[in-house]
């Protein structure tokens, strides 16, 4: 598990072509640490447990930025395939294009995959600094009028975001699922053709 440190910055790499792009996002309203050193140890506590989830957020972004690594492995290895299929004269050829294309689209999505964890962690974040707010609220402390709205708007603009990062996921995971399908049948329809029903091509 990753220890609980300052993270306000987050590097967005959303890209949906193949190719990372990178944006930086912080967050603009932050809860002032003179403010929070008076909190209570019963609002200390609540505090940590939003302090959780950001780090379950940073964890599940970790895993998603790890199955990205995977996926570009398993395109690399489809190259070498590539390859065995020109050693014999390209029977399959047509198997081995639809095999990257569903690899490619797969890359695709855990490119979603990675964006829309990365603005998770970014709205965890958010939703700490909100809990923050509205315990200095609750006990009292000397904060300005209408001190929490900034943050609940912050909160809510975030949510927004990772609500359309998660349709842009849903898009591509289903653009999956059907090059999946495209390339299960092509090999089937070689497969019985050639009578080669055993080549690297045919694995999963």
């Amino acid at each position: 598990m990753r220890r609980a440190t300052p993270f306000m910055t987050l590097a967005l790499a959303i890209s949906f072509g193949g190719c990372a792009s990178t944006a930086m996002r912080t967050l603009s309203e932050t809860v002032d640490g003179d403010v929070i050193r008076y909190f209570p140890p019963e609002g200390r506590r609540w505090t940590y447990e939003a302090e959780n989830e950001v780090i379950i957020a940073l964890d599940r972004m970790d895993a998603a930025r790890d199955h990205l690594q995977e996926i570009d492995t398993k395109i690399d290895d489809m190259d070498d395939a590539y390859a065995a299929v020109n050693e014999r004269g390209g029977a399959g050829r047509e198997v081995a294009e639809a095999k990257m294309d569903w690899l490619k689209l797969r890359r695709d999505s855990a490119y979603a995959d990675l964006g829309a964890a990365e603005i998770n962690v970014l709205c965890a974040r958010a939703r700490l600094e909100l809990t923050k707010a509205q315990l200095a609220v609750r006990f009292d402390l000397p904060v300005e009028e209408d001190y929490v709205e900034p943050f609940e708007d912050q909160h809510e603009d975030c949510e927004e975001d990772l609500a359309s990062a998660r349709t842009r996921q849903e898009e591509v995971f289903q653009e999956v699922l059907k090059a999946k399908d495209n390339w299960r049948n092509v090999r089937s329809s070689y497969a019985q053709k050639s009578g080669d029903f055993h080549h690297g091509l045919w694995i999963d």
